[in-house]
């Protein structure tokens, strides 16, 4: 098993790693290929790039790293898988909806209190809304939104100026907001 020091305190795995990271990072790459038929091949292919690049620290006994950056990382492979997929993105839609099937959403991605569960026609809606949003708008959301991260991580991940992280994430939050309200983003 790969161990790996981190803050010279606690021994760290790959397996532990990528275990309490891998939910998040599924979830951003769903997010940012939807519609996409080859999403579990890009799935797999950050985390063999991400695995090759931790045995390569591993072997320069480079064990200095720390968990966040490990998870900007991982998060930055995924973005550049998703640069590279978005060429093959296949859409489905149909009349303003998607008409594959979906699973259910664990998350509301509108509400910051304890409102009610989305229901699988809402988090429908909310996926096929959210695909409308350019993919340079779309990432600062997911990523700061929905999965929660700090806005340095985001930036490092996305490899982008504050201003431009800040810019993209406001033009992002109203693209998403004028598509939910039933109308077309502007092309910029």
């Amino acid at each position: 098993m790969t161990d790996m020091i981190l803050n010279s305190e606690s021994p760290i795995s790959l397996r532990e790693f990528v275990k309490d990271n891998e939910v998040k990072v599924c979830r951003f790459l769903q997010f940012m290929l939807i519609g996409f038929a080859g999403l579990e091949e890009v799935t797999l292919e950050v985390f063999r790039n991400f695995g090759r690049a931790f045995q390569k620290q591993e072997l320069k006994k480079n064990s200095e790293w720390e968990k966040a950056g490990l998870r900007i990382e991982l998060f930055a492979m995924a973005w550049q898988a998703v640069i590279r997929a978005q060429g093959r993105v296949d859409y489905t839609w149909s009349f303003g909806r998607d008409t594959r099937p979906l699973k259910q959403l664990d998350i509301d991605l509108l509400s910051e209190g304890a409102i009610q569960r989305p229901t699988r026609r809402d988090s429908e809606m909310y996926l096929s809304r959210l695909a409308r949003v350019d993919i340079d708008f779309r990432a600062p959301i997911v990523l700061r939104d929905i999965l929660l991260l700090d806005d340095e991580e985001v930036i490092r991940i996305l490899g982008i100026r504050w201003g431009v992280y800040r810019h993209r994430l406001h033009r992002g939050r109203l693209a998403f907001r004028e598509s939910l309200k039933g109308k077309q983003s502007r092309e910029v």
